[in-house]
């Protein structure tokens, strides 16, 4: 990372683009000194805005807990997502981001900034911090979730450029999609349903889509009395969750009655939009995948059915194949880009997608799927929206020669037409490629799907701009040799001939398409405000022919090889859907409605057919550029930039618990963390403590820690009179670690070891207790322990829209360390834990639950190295309703298998407030374990249990929480029954 300071931001940049970034970021500072000076918000100190290119799709992020720092990602959004903004990505997606700042980084005069000002923004690690947090933190930040989407995307509409039509997604035709299709079908959901946990689709979409609905409505209905930045203003004021009466002082109504008034304004604003699209035919389409899932645009294949990228509410995204009838089969490809495919008549497929499949975070590469169904990648990085064509015939050895034409991503946010060939050797076993140089093309403004014409040397692509959307059509003049001053040949590389404008828009066009021979064009657009799809004829530019008029939204329309059908991507409530059509021009309506996408609402209706004109904004962004000169380049060190971020009090000072107090200090983007804490144990008051240092900024990553704590096991000193107490120690530890994955940031896996030194002492006022008793039991190990551990760790369980907890996924961690090295303990010991949950049949919540636990240690034989069944150290619980322990040995064996089973689900959100219900869950469960002395599942006994748990599946903000009691039956041993109590909890 490089550094680039203006006098109100700290932007961290790739360092490779840093000077192609300055401007951006010198208009980034007027953009937030603007927002800020009407937001009425005093700008303290600069404010860390992170940059990054490390990802091929779009977004933004704020927080201001710990600490305030704004990411924006460089890579575009497609045409088809629901924050495209055609243009220019990065301001409106700042502006987003800038909004959450100004809302949540406000501490109002009180009782709140003084405990803000004693502790710091503190992220909780028990209940007793949790409470000092509820206290301190800005309660914006716990206002509900559409409230905080909604104002962020009422301010990046409102301050679009005038004229510009890319207004935001409070003009957006998708966002106005949702709100046509929910008001043809049953109506505006209810407030309790805008949340970023709303299972249905678009998933987690109801927050944004009904936000912006609500703060669109207020700033037509308010205007004259207050602004969305006084309403914000007046929240900050409210105790944390507490958000229905913020706008009273000034409205002189709660939020409840304005949303009963948005709802019923914007209901009848979209059945007036329905009104309208009703007076031309309507496109009827057959849904064809699944309710609840998302579709790319599709490829046809000489079988007739048709190749596209799916994912629905259950499982990871692949591509798939769907038949006239609707059946899905998948076709062995992950889709984690979600990225449009194409083909050739012989069924040859050409998609993007990444190169390591497991990972989305990976750089997207060119797949071509041979007609004989080999599969090979091509070598260039960072391409979307591929499409390809043979060029000459296939050579004796049956390899083939492509062109392949795609958009490159490049590290400073921008993109290039590009196109490489690429010759395919498709084996009887596999496919081989050889991958060409890849050649920029000119283009203007911003290039996007690059489509070869049949029987023509000609590409087309769409190109965005501040004026809308060109389809440009140009010959291609392919790379070839030229002589060079030493008469050895030089490649000149491949580029366009004279550009053609096929049609221009005030909005998106998206994906367009051939047919097989070349004569006429088919793609979509939303210039009506619907996103529809047209035929263009190549002699006819600029006339678009209405293919459909939909209800929902048309974004992709493919014709087949025959030309028979049409395939669509098309839209109803339960989300996007492939569907087929007859390509029947007879059918086609004789041009499509016009509907208004006015801001603010409309709070009269307008004349039919008519869009309402959008008044001058209220507030406006200034034009200026911003002053390159000011933003100085540095190289980002982040150890100098460290800063004290909170502490506070807490019952966990150590990991083994503690009563005392615990502080984070970090830089900006948490390469490094310091982490103290000091107090005392929670059993015997011994003092406790831990100091560590951790570096994630590199590769690898490596830390050191030091810590002293309370550690108690339970009846496991055991005197001739089969009396039981208590054993407890002090524990002094210093470890140095090397891995990946420390902090688990974008990681599925933990690898890392350890070098660490350890003192034990017992605890003197517990070995009062027995001192002068006969002792049956194994010697606690007192003394130095001199040890290297090594750990794996891996978990890609997914939590699903309707999911109770992850699932479809394994978990496991694995431990095994070494005792020696000159200390006083000499030994081994491997540990093993995971499970496995199945989702038998997601849709109903239903979950088979497999897990286990194996451990083995040889060596010097201690107390506190034994293994046990039952009691405070047992692994997992296992068996859970053995309170005491009940064996103990040096190998352990354990296993459990459960079933789980939603008994109650009404998915319910309680009104505004970000509290909700999601299910009740029943868990029947059988547990069994077995500490040996010899070997694994050697001489002991196994103890065994049986019961069931019942937990109430809520979320309160954006964390899941699980509280559940049961009951636990012992099989063996005492036979005893156990009440269980259980909180468990998910980000």
């Amino acid at each position: 990372l490089a550094v680039i300071d203006t006098p109100h931001l700290h932007a961290l940049v790739p360092a490779a683009v840093a000077e192609q970034l300055r401007p951006v970021i010198a208009r980034a500072e007027v953009v937030y000194v603007a927002l800020a000076k009407d937001a009425g918000y005093t700008i303290p100190h600069r404010l860390t805005l992170l940059v990054t290119d490390d990802a091929d799709t779009h977004n933004g992020f704020s927080t201001v807990t710990p600490t305030p720092i704004i990411n924006v990602q460089l890579a575009p959004s497609l045409q088809s997502s629901f924050i495209y903004t055609g243009h220019d990505e990065f301001e409106r997606t700042l502006v987003h981001e800038l909004t959450h700042h100004l809302s949540n980084d406000r501490d109002p005069n009180g009782f709140r900034r003084t405990l803000s000002n004693i502790f710091g923004r503190i992220l909780p690690n028990d209940l007793l911090s949790l409470a000092v947090a509820y206290l301190s933190t800005p309660a914006h930040q716990t206002m509900p979730s559409f409230w905080h989407e909604g104002c962020a995307q009422w301010a990046e509409t409102e301050y679009a450029r005038p004229g510009s039509p890319w207004g935001g997604r409070g003009r957006d035709s998708l966002t106005h999609m949702v709100w046509r299709l929910d008001a043809a079908g049953d109506g505006i959901p209810q407030p309790g349903d805008w949340r970023l946990s709303q299972q249905r689709w678009p998933f987690g979409g109801s927050a944004y889509l009904y936000g912006i609905a609500y703060t669109r409505y207020l700033a037509a209905a308010v205007k004259e009395r207050a602004s969305i930045w006084q309403l914000i203003e007046r929240q900050q004021y409210r105790w944390a969750f507490a958000f229905n009466g913020g706008p009273e002082p000034l409205l002189g109504k709660d939020h409840l009655t304005l949303i009963a008034e948005a709802r019923a304004a914007l209901l009848a604003e979209q059945h007036r939009s329905l009104a309208t699209l009703r007076t031309q035919p309507l496109t009827l389409a057959k849904r064809l995948t699944p309710e609840d899932g998302i579709v790319g645009a599709p490829a046809w294949l000489p079988d007739g059915r048709l190749f596209a990228a799916y994912n629905g509410p259950y499982g990871d995204p692949g591509f798939v194949r769907v038949d006239r009838e609707g059946r899905v089969a998948s076709a062995g490809y992950r889709s984690w880009a979600m990225g449009q495919a194409r083909s050739l008549p012989d069924g040859t497929l050409v998609f993007s997608e990444s190169a390591v499949t497991s990972n989305p975070w990976a750089a997207n590469r060119v797949n071509i799927v041979t007609a004989s169904g080999h599969h090979v990648r091509l070598d260039h990085r960072r391409l979307l929206q591929p499409d390809l064509r043979p060029v000459g015939s296939a050579d004796v050895t049956g390899a083939r020669r492509y062109q392949v034409a795609a958009i490159q991503l490049t590290g400073d946010g921008s993109q290039a037409l590009s196109l490489c060939e690429a010759e395919v050797d498709d084996g009887w076993l596999f496919a081989d490629a050889d991958t060409g140089p890849l050649d920029h093309l000119p283009s203007q403004g911003r290039p996007w799907s690059p489509a070869f014409r049949p029987g023509h040397d000609v590409l087309t692509w769409v190109e965005t701009d501040a004026a809308g959307s060109r389809l440009v059509s140009a010959p291609v003049i392919a790379a070839h040799p030229e002589p060079g001053a030493n008469g050895q040949p030089v490649r000149r590389a491949a580029t366009l001939g004279a550009r053609t404008v096929l049609a221009e828009i005030p909005g998106r066009i998206l994906h367009p398409v051939w047919n097989a021979d070349g004569s006429q064009l088919f793609l979509c657009a939303d210039h009506s405000g619907v996103a529809n799809a047209y035929r263009l004829d190549p002699a006819k530019p600029g006339e678009l022919v209405p293919v459909t008029n939909t209800i929902g939204g048309v974004l992709a329309c493919v014709p087949s090889p025959d030309g028979r059908e049409l395939a669509l991507i098309d839209h109803d409530r339960r989300g996007p859907f492939l569907a087929r059509i007859a390509n029947d021009p007879t059918a086609w309506p004789k041009e499509t409605p016009r509907i208004a996408r006015a801001w603010p609402a409309p709070l009269a209706a307008p004349a039919p057919n008519v869009a309402a004109a959008d008044p001058a904004p209220r507030f406006q962004l200034p034009g200026d550029a911003g002053a390159v000169a000011d933003a100085v380049i540095t190289p980002y060190h982040g150890l100098p930039e460290v800063r004290p971020l909170f502490w506070t009090p807490t019952t966990m000072a150590v990991p083994e618990g503690g009563y005392g107090v615990i502080g984070v200090a970090a830089d900006p983007i948490f390469s490094h963390q310091f982490i103290g804490s000091a107090g005392v144990g929670a059993i015997h008051g011994s003092p406790v403590g831990l100091a560590s240092y951790l570096y994630s900024g590199g590769l690898i990553d490596f830390g050191v820690v030091g810590w002293q704590a309370e550690r108690n096991f339970d009846e496991q000193v055991v005197d001739s009179f089969g009396r039981r107490y208590d054993y407890c120690e002090n524990r002094r530890s210093a470890e140095l670690l090397l891995g990946t994955g420390l902090t688990g940031f974008r990681r599925r896996f933990q690898l890392f070891g350890a070098a660490g030194i350890a003192e034990y002492r017992p605890v003197h006022s517990q070995a009062k207790k027995y001192v002068g008793q006969n002792l049956i039991n194994l010697a606690p190990f007192t003394g130095v322990e001199q040890y290297t551990e090594a750990v794996l760790a891996y978990d890609d369980g997914t939590l699903f829209p309707t999911g109770y907890t992850r699932e479809d996924g394994l978990a496991f961690a694995v431990t095994y360390r070494h005792s020696g090295y000159g200390g006083d303990l000499e030994g081994d010991r491997v540990l093993g834990i995971g499970s496995y949950v199945f989702s038998v049949l997601p849709s109903w919540g239903q979950q088979l639950v497999v897990g286990g636990a194996v451990g083995w240690s040889e060596g010097d034989r201690f107390l506190q190295g034994q293994f046990s069944v039952g009691g405070t150290f047992n692994l997992n619980q296992l068996p859970r309703g053995y309170t005491d322990t009940t064996a103990i040995g040096s190998y352990l064996v354990g296993g459990t298998v459960a079933w789980r089973t939603p008994v109650w689900r009404p998915f319910w959100g309680h009104s505004t407030t970000p509290f909700v219900t999601r299910q009740a869950v029943l868990e029947l469960f059988f547990d069994g374990a077995k500490a040996s002395t010899d070997r694994l599942d050697g001489n002991g006994e196994w103890f065994r249990s049986v019961g069931a748990n019942l937990h109430m599946n809520m979320m309160v903000w954006e964390l899941m929480v699980n509280p559940g009691i049961g009951v636990a039956r012992q099989l063996d041993g005492k036979e005893n029954t156990s009440v269980l109590f259980g909180l468990d909890f998910l980000w």
